[in-house]
């Protein structure tokens, strides 16, 4: 007999699957064009902040991260414009799921955190990213009061790319994972983080 917790699992994933549904929907619809001008930036922004749910959630996170990153100052880049389509494109073409279920990131050391403080905190990044490359993802913590650094002892998080890596399907973590590992273990309070973690911190 099913009871009343199991009905409302089942209804929660059905709702996730409809609003992740319409989300696709949403987003053909805005790239038909093969284009992204701000006014449907703003719509996409505005749909996302009111389904929470998926906001919070791979890849809805990091979409909304990026799109929130694009508008914060006033002013969508080209370079904003052009990763944000290709993000949106990936999602259409089932490419972030694929990143979800890669194995190779998945199996890293990643430390499970609650929640990421951004002003006032060391920063650094390693591997590729869905959000944009890797200087739009400092540009992102410097523009919310955070710093961008080396992997030293100081460091507060050290962000691991969605997308991985190469050399981390072959077994190797690559230099600057394996120096964060070597500071935790000699006791530096460092968080090795995913992607998606870091991105939904961003849309907070």
């Amino acid at each position: 007999m099913i009871n009343i917790y199991q009905r409302q699992a089942a209804a929660f994933r059905n709702e996730m699957r409809t609003s992740c549904a319409a989300l696709v929907g949403i987003v053909q619809g805005l790239l038909a064009d093969k284009a992204l001008n701000d006014d449907e930036i703003h719509f996409l922004n505005g749909w996302l902040h009111g389904a929470q749910d998926v906001a919070l959630s791979w890849p809805g996170n990091v979409i909304h991260a990026q799109v929130q990153s694009a508008l914060a100052d006033g002013i969508v880049t080209a370079e904003e414009r052009a990763h944000l389509v290709d993000t949106l494109q990936q999602l259409l073409g089932g490419k972030l799921d694929e990143v979800a279920e890669a194995s190779f990131v998945t199996e890293l050391a990643i430390d499970r955190v609650e929640g990421i403080e951004v002003e006032g905190k060391l920063f650094c990044f390693t591997g590729d990213f869905v959000f944009g490359p890797r200087k739009i993802c400092e540009q992102a913590i410097e523009r919310r009061g955070g710093l961008v650094s080396s992997v030293t002892k100081k460091l507060d998080y050290l962000v691991i790319g969605g997308l991985g890596s190469p050399e981390w399907k072959h077994g190797s973590f690559g230099t600057k994972i394996e120096k964060a590992m070597q500071h935790k273990q000699s006791g530096s309070r460092i968080f090795l983080v995913h992607e998606d973690t870091w991105a939904s911190a961003l849309s907070n």
